[in-house]
Parts: C-alpha cells; structure tokens; sequence
C-alpha cells in the first residue's frame, strides 16, 4: 500500500525559509563590513548584536556584551554613558560623546549615534548605534592646528627677515604691507603693487619673488613708461627673424620668454599704449606670446607682477586703460602708504640708510637730534627714494663727523628761521602769560603747517588738544587745511 503526500507547501515554506536566511547573511555582511562599529539592541536595552569594528574601537568582545542590558553595561563600568539607553527615553536619534572606563582602550574617547527603529505602532522596536573612534579625529585637528600655528610662525619669521633685509615696517601700515608680502608669495596669484613714486615697489615685488617657489628662476623687469612705443611690444614679446629693419636674422626672444618659470616685473604699468593692453591681456589669459612678425604661439609659465603709481581705477573710467586687464592684474593689490602717512618709519629708515652709506664710503656720519627732528617733520613727497638720496648727498658732502641742521637743503632750514622768539612786555599774571604764550605757539605754528595733526607733532601734544585750545583761544585758521583722518599715531623724541 503506497501513501502519496501533497509537499509542495512544505517546499514553498523551505524556500521562503532559505530565502530569509540568505537574507540574514547579506545583512550580517554589511554589518560586518561596515568600518564604523555597530551594535544593536532591542526594545528593553538587551545587547542583541555588535560587529568586528565594534570590538576594535571599543576593545571589547561581542561575547562580553551581546544578551546584557545597555543600562548595566554603564553601571559595569564599561564606558561613562549610552547612546542607546539615551534613544529609548527620547524616541529619537541623538549623538553622544563618550569614553571607554574600563578595558583595553580606557579613555578613548568615541562618538556613538543611536536611531530608534520603529514598529507599525509607533512603538520602539530595536536601536541601532553607529560608534566612531574620535580619538584619531582628535590627533588629526591637532597635527592640523600644529601645522597652522607653524605656518603663522614661518610667516612672522619671514616678515622679520623681510624687516632686517631692506625694509623697515614700524609702522602698522607697513607691517600689514609685509603681511601681504609673505601670504602672496606662497601662491602664484598676479600682484599689482600701488604708491607713490619712491616708496619702494619695486624693493616689494623683489621680495615677493625672492620668497616665492620660482626664487631660483628668473626676475625679470620692464619698465612700460622708459622704452618708445614702437619698440616695447617687441621687448615685451619678442620677434621673428626679419621682422622689421634692423631685426636680428635669428630673431630675439622677449621678456616673457627670458622670465620663463620666473617672474615678470611690469612697472609703471599705467603707461601700456591701449594696444599693447589687448596683447598683455591675452599672453596672461592664455599663457602663451605671439613674436613679433611669427605666427607660432609660444607657451609661457610666467607670474606677473605689475607697479603704478597711478590711479588704474580711474583711468578705467576714462578709458584709458582696459577693464579686463585691470581686473585680470588686480587680483591682489598692495598698497605701499607714503613716508609720510609712516612717520614711525622715518627715523629707523634714516639710521639703516645711514649705515648703508657709510659702509659704502668708509665714513662715521652721525646725525644730531635737531636734524633728525627736523627730518621727521619733513613731508618727504619723494618718499624713500627721496630720503635715501637726501642721506648720501649728507654722507658725500659734510665734512664734520656730526651732520648739522645748517648742512640741511635750505627748504629743510626754513622753519627754523621763521620761528620767532616769544617776548615779555609787562608784568601780568602767570596764567594769562601762559595763556597767551600758549595761543601765539599754536597761531605760529597754524602758520607754518597745514593741520593740527603737524602742530601736535610739533608742540609734542594730542591732536584733540590742539583742536579744543584752538576753539578757546579763538584762534582763525583761515590758511590751515584740517584734515580730520589724519591722527599722529607715534612719537619719537631724540
């Protein structure tokens, strides 16, 4: 007798079954593979699962943790506190920072996330934390804030070798300036340099090279306002071999090319013909010159550097000079304030110049304090270049050792000889003699300066003092020119 059975239930349960297990081993890979720790607990804090990662970062087997309690795991002693307990009270995700208490890997420090699972009731099913190890994160921030406090100090090293060379920077407004120096050496950024004639721009752009990765390179200059028209775009780019009378048969490679992977030094920038604008633009943008008389382009690894003392902005909007290459040059501007708006740099400046030539000329000129105080009140409109050349004339001509203020240009002798002597006609008493004598220094002195900031500097005052005596005395300032943005910040006395 034979007995027959209907299995074909049976082998649909069989499939579901294995279907459901190879399930479980893709979810138990992932969970194995992920590098963050995982460990999982259900609704009541049970331990129900933690993977490999998990028993690296926290030191700990999943035999010693998986069926206990996520509460009794903080009152073992294990780590101070929960992510997971902290999910199930709030019903929500939250991040917690941690550290392990006991074990291998006490005090590490790890940030756990936790997220809830919920069931179709709303109600929490299992959580599911997320632990890193912090520990690492914390070494790196600290390498990058070591690296970042290295890089300010190489910066500072650099500006005071930038001070012990050639440049002096006492004053704020310089120190900024070197600031600049430094950081835009270390990036290939186009400068454009602005100032007056004198301060020393060109000094600048040499440093900025001399700082840069292209130091052993060449740094080449041109000067746009020096060389004629119809020569400088040849200077400039180069040209072909018979390319116009009295061209080289083999031709002759230009500034951009002798500047290959080195700098190119454009001063007076302010005086390129509106032609020659067109073609610097595009050797900048394209990286490449076209010879005079050639067709082939010829690339370029040239950073530029340029220099005016004009106002590029403003001969923008008289187009006279191009808009695109304005802003093409003008990705860093630094400005070089004048002498005078620099007075804390003067006297320094006038000892290093000083020294410069009398090392030059194997002399020992020594400058008195009334001809350093007279240099210091001087406007220099010729900035350094003019103190430099006023220092050497002194060097070259006096023949005392001591430098006098007779042996000053007589422009720098006049207001000595224009101060008068203050006189006693009577006997009155000593606070309206001091009163009055009080009002004629600063009237004498209205005279002789444009502004109370130059009057103060004189009488060795504060600016407000000068502006609040001169409303008690009444005195008329109708010749002075006040310039309100201009404070004596230093005062030196010899």
């Amino acid at each position: 007798m034979g007995v027959f059975l209907d299995i074909s239930t049976l082998e649909s349960v069989i499939e579901e079954l294995n279907k459901h297990k190879a399930l479980v081993r893709k979810l138990n890979a992932i969970i194995e593979s992920s590098y963050d720790g995982l460990y999982i607990c259900d609704k009541n804090g049970i331990v129900t699962n933690v993977n490999t990662a998990w028993e690296r970062i926290c030191g700990v087997s999943r035999e010693y943790v998986v069926g206990k309690s996520a509460y009794n795991l903080v009152a073992e002693g294990l780590y101070n506190k929960s992510a997971a307990t902290k999910a199930l009270e709030t019903k929500k995700t939250c991040t917690v920072m941690l550290e392990m208490t006991s074990g291998p890997k006490a005090s590490q420090k790890i940030m756990a996330t936790s997220t809830p699972v919920f069931d179709e009731k709303g109600e929490i099913e299992q959580v599911v934390v997320n632990v890193r190890d912090i520990t690492e994160l914390e070494n790196l921030k600290k390498q990058l804030d070591d690296i970042r406090h290295y890089a300010s100090e190489l910066q500072e090293m650099q500006i005071q070798q930038l001070q012990m060379d050639d440049l002096v920077a006492q004053s704020p407004a310089m120190q900024r300036v070197l600031e600049l120096v430094a950081r835009v050496s270390r990036v290939e950024s186009t400068v454009l340099i602005t100032g007056e004639s004198g301060v020393g721009k060109e000094v600048i752009a040499k440093k900025i090279h001399l700082l840069s990765k292209r130091k052993n390179k060449p740094l080449i200059k041109i000067n746009c306002g020096a060389i004629p028209e119809n020569l400088l775009e040849s200077e400039l780019f180069g040209y072909e071999g018979g390319a116009f009378t009295g061209a080289k048969k083999e031709g002759k490679p230009g500034m951009f090319e002798l500047a290959s992977e080195g700098t190119l030094f454009l001063d007076e920038i302010g005086e390129l013909p509106l032609n020659l604008q067109v073609k610097l633009l595009r050797a900048i943008q394209e990286k490449e010159i076209i010879r005079v008389g050639g067709l082939k382009a010829i690339p370029v690894d040239v950073r530029i550097i340029a220099a005016t003392n004009k106002d590029l902005a403003s001969m923008v909007r008289k187009g006279t000079f191009r808009e695109d290459l304005f802003y093409r040059l003008n990705v860093v501007n630094i400005n070089i304030p004048p002498l005078r708006q620099r007075r804390e740099d003067i006297v320094p400046l006038l000892f290093k110049v000083l020294k410069k030539f009398n090392e030059k000329y194997g002399l020992d000129k020594k400058l008195t304090g009334p001809v350093v105080e007279r240099l210091l009140q001087y406007d220099w409109p010729g900035n350094v270049r003019e103190l430099e050349n006023l220092v050497e004339r002194l060097v070259v001509l006096v023949n005392e050792p001591h430098v006098q203020v007779m042996h000053l240009p007589e422009f720098l002798q006049e207001n000595r000889a224009k101060s008068k002597a203050i006189t006693v006609n009577g006997i009155v008493p000593l606070k309206t003699a001091i009163e009055d004598v009080e009002a004629q220094l600063i009237e004498h002195a209205l005279k002789e300066h444009r502004t109370t900031r130059k009057v103060a500097q004189l009488l060795e005052v504060n600016q407000s003092t000068i502006v609040r005596k001169i409303k008690y005395y009444n005195i008329c300032r109708e010749d002075a020119q006040e310039n309100q943005n201009e404070v004596w910040v230093h005062q030196i006395r010899i």
